[in-house]
């Protein structure tokens, strides 16, 4: 699958230390994406490479289950994960003055979505979107 990734940027008023420790708070998640319902790391887990964590999302009226892999978790520089058995690649990057980038790829395609690419790269951008607002405008009001 040769995708190119969906790749949004936002700068948030914080350091990317910070920035850093909100999103491998995975648990946060549900608070700024639209579609995450809840998240948590197995066993109590925290953000470390190998660590797995459980989401569960929502939209519309379809519920889903996702499991999840940490690859990288460089406080203030990156953190990233794989989800569904490497089916997609999300990565957080932080950098100066803190902008934030979001990067999804799309690894290997499920059956059920071949003919929907299109429609699924737009969702997921949107989704994107919406969590870089949402986190954006969160850390404004606790300046």
């Amino acid at each position: 699958m040769d995708l190119p990734p969906i790749r949004r940027r936002a700068w948030v008023a914080t350091s990317p230390d910070r920035a850093y420790d909100l999103i491998a708070d995975v648990s946060r998640m549900a608070e700024w994406s639209p579609n995450v319902v809840e998240v948590a790391y197995a066993d109590n887990d925290g953000p470390r490479v190998g660590a797995v964590f459980t989401g569960v999302n929502k939209v519309g009226d379809r519920v889903w289950e996702s499991s999840s892999r940490v690859l990288t978790a460089e406080p203030g520089k990156e953190f990233s994960w794989e989800t569904g058995d490497g089916v997609v690649r999300w990565t957080y990057s932080f950098h100066a003055n803190t902008v934030i980038t979001v990067d999804w790829q799309l690894l290997k395609p499920l059956p059920e979505f071949a003919s929907q690419l299109d429609e699924l790269r737009r969702f997921t951008a949107r989704g994107i979107e919406d969590t870089l607002i949402a986190i954006a405008e969160a850390q404004s009001c606790t300046r």
